[in-house]
């Protein structure tokens, strides 16, 4: 019984110890300098800031040049589960929308190689409404706050925060497809 007791507590050290260094090494790499956004309120009502990147396929491209559409910026990973559990009803929902809807996937692997790999099972996130992005330095990360994957911002056509998603859903469903209706029917 002696054992079991020094096995659990082993185990228990063991465990706490991975999650304070796992806490010191990536949310200290997520935290927000004052040059970031300061917070979900502010993108509520100024509006996301804007940013330059590049999409895997190379084409660059400016997040404020989506204005006039809806845009879900996703957070995500290939190692995470939920975030490849969502993945498939994200795509059937970008789709059902022909253009109106954007799709910004913003990966944040350890190397791009991963995110190729990773691509090979879903082929059609290479579509025109889609753009993957490789957050190497986890700048996005950042100026969006983004602390844990897979999360979502959903942004209405004058690139505002509506919604916050932390946590893996299923995007295509009536009530998602109703939601973003009226995000695009909103003057």
């Amino acid at each position: 019984m002696k054992q079991h007791l020094k096995a659990l507590a082993l185990v228990l050290a063991l465990g706490g110890l991975a999650i304070w260094a796992f806490d010191r090494f990536f949310m200290s790499r997520v935290e927000q300098s004052p040059a970031t956004i300061s917070s979900v309120d502010k993108m509520e009502t100024e509006g996301a800031p804007n940013f330059t990147s590049k999409s895997l396929d190379g084409q660059a491209f400016e997040l404020h040049s989506m204005k006039g559409k809806v845009v879900i910026l996703n957070f995500w990973a290939s190692w995470c589960g939920p975030c490849v559990e969502e993945v498939p009803s994200l795509i059937k929902l970008v789709n059902e929308f022909k253009g109106d809807v954007q799709l910004i996937a913003v990966s944040g692997d350890s190397n791009e190689e991963d995110i190729h790999v990773f691509l090979k099972s879903f082929p059609e996130l290479k579509g025109a409404n889609i753009k993957i992005v490789y957050d190497q330095d986890r700048s996005l990360m950042k100026m969006f706050d983004v602390s844990r994957l897979p999360e979502s911002l959903v942004l209405n056509k004058d690139l505002k925060l509506v919604k916050k998603l932390v946590g893996s859903i299923d995007w295509h469903t009536k009530d998602s497809v109703e939601y973003m209706r009226s995000l695009l029917e909103a003057k």
